[in-house]
């Protein structure tokens, strides 16, 4: 009961430490756009998040095996609610600038020390189940994020907004405190070795391109898709947040489905299939032409989605060691978020040169780096995998 009401705890911290960027994302260009930034300064200001962010989750990864994890997390949580304050006396573009960057810096705490504590807990043979249910409160922030950001702004005004998800990071700092840890043992040397050294094994290697991958499609979907479908196919504001919706709501039912498929037939395997399903659809939504068939493809790139998160979470995070979970999961995403800063201007300018339609088909085409390394995954043993099942059911979870 205790190690359930923990890990509850846990949860409800991740999604509360991730709401804060996943709201801003449908309104920080239009803030800086009110603070007085032109298109050129906006893109910048939009872009200096993830620009230190990725770095941030690989440096404080390393800071989280080093000192625990709940310490970096409440520390990240706090940070992010005064940098949410800070949002609101940013009335002008550098000030807002400053504050992305130290709102970047602040994430960076959040996501690795969060993964590596679900990490730290769970089984080898539970870890897909596990990593799903990080992934739900992930997708979960999503969800919420977006769907709170534009009827605060219509209604309350930017600042509202940034009030709103400054109380709400507190809220996940109070709830962390009662969150525990195991004891970890005294890191060994040279970790960034190990760690290149782990990554570049066929699980750790296929989950990290897997990840890439799929945000690198996924910073191609936020660009370009809502435009694709209003201004080459005439949709309305209606049509565009229905099939968003449905994206979401399809990823967040799946993830757990694929971490139960993941613990009993390696994590390969569902994570190969989503990371097709991501490519089938964006390689076929540039030639829908009515709405029930937009659904279905929206659906199924959450469907794709939802497999391909909590697969390679399990890929990455199975056979890495305790000390290290950090690192490993600070380059897991750093990868994420690095898949989105060249996934999104890449197909952008691809878009620019031709159509909206060709950038999103192009985007599709990345999928084959992961499936490459995950078919390289699937034709390698796995004893350490093979192992855990045949002690399954005697070794429950932490």
């Amino acid at each position: 009961m205790m190690a359930g009401r923990r890990t509850l705890n846990l949860l409800a911290a991740t999604m509360l430490g991730t709401m804060d960027s996943n709201a801003l994302v449908p309104v920080i260009a239009l803030y800086a756009q009110h603070v007085g930034a032109d298109l050129v300064t906006i893109g910048i200001i939009v872009g200096l998040f993830s620009a230190v962010h990725a770095p941030a989750n690989l440096f404080f990864g390393r800071i989280a095996d080093r000192f625990g994890r709940k310490l970096p997390l409440q520390v990240g949580l706090l940070w992010d609610a005064i940098s949410l304050f800070l949002y609101s006396l940013a009335t002008t573009p550098l000030l807002l600038a400053l504050v992305r960057v130290s709102h970047g810096i602040g994430s960076g705490l959040v996501g690795p020390s969060s993964m590596a504590l679900v990490a730290d807990t769970s089984t080898k043979e539970r870890k897909g189940r596990a990593m799903a249910l990080y992934g739900m409160s992930l997708a979960l922030a999503v969800v919420i994020g977006f769907g709170i950001a534009g009827p605060v702004v219509a209604r309350l005004g930017y600042p509202a907004l940034f009030y709103v998800l400054s109380a709400g990071l507190l809220v996940g700092f109070v709830i962390a405190i009662p969150i525990s840890e195991p004891v970890q043992a005294a890191p060994r040397g040279m970790p960034w070795r190990r760690l290149f050294s782990y990554a570049g094994r066929p699980s750790p290697a296929a989950g990290y391109a897997a990840i890439f991958s799929l945000y690198f499609i996924l910073g191609a979907f936020v660009a370009l898709v809502p435009l694709h479908l209003q201004q080459e196919l005439g949709y309305g504001a209606l049509a565009v947040g229905l099939s968003f919706t449905s994206f979401a709501i399809l990823s967040l039912a799946l993830h757990y489905p694929a971490g139960i498929l993941a613990d009993r037939y390696g994590p390969a395997i569902p994570a190969t299939i989503g990371l097709v399903a991501v490519a089938i659809a964006m390689a076929c939504i540039p030639f829908l032409r009515d709405l029930p068939t937009l659904l279905v493809l929206m659906a199924l790139f959450g469907v794709g989605h939802g497999f391909v998160f909590p697969s390679a979470s399990a890929l990455v995070s199975r056979g890495a060691d305790p000390q290290q979970h950090g690192l490993v999961t600070g380059l897991f995403y750093a990868l994420l978020v690095a898949g989105v800063a060249v996934g999104a201007p890449i197909m952008a300018a691809v878009a620019s040169a031709s159509t909206f339609g060709a950038g999103i088909w192009a985007s599709a085409w990345i999928s084959l780096l992961g499936l490459g390394l995950l078919g390289r995954a699937l034709a390698s043993p796995e004893p350490a995998f093979n192992a855990a099942i045949r002690v399954a059911g005697s070794d429950g979870p932490k």
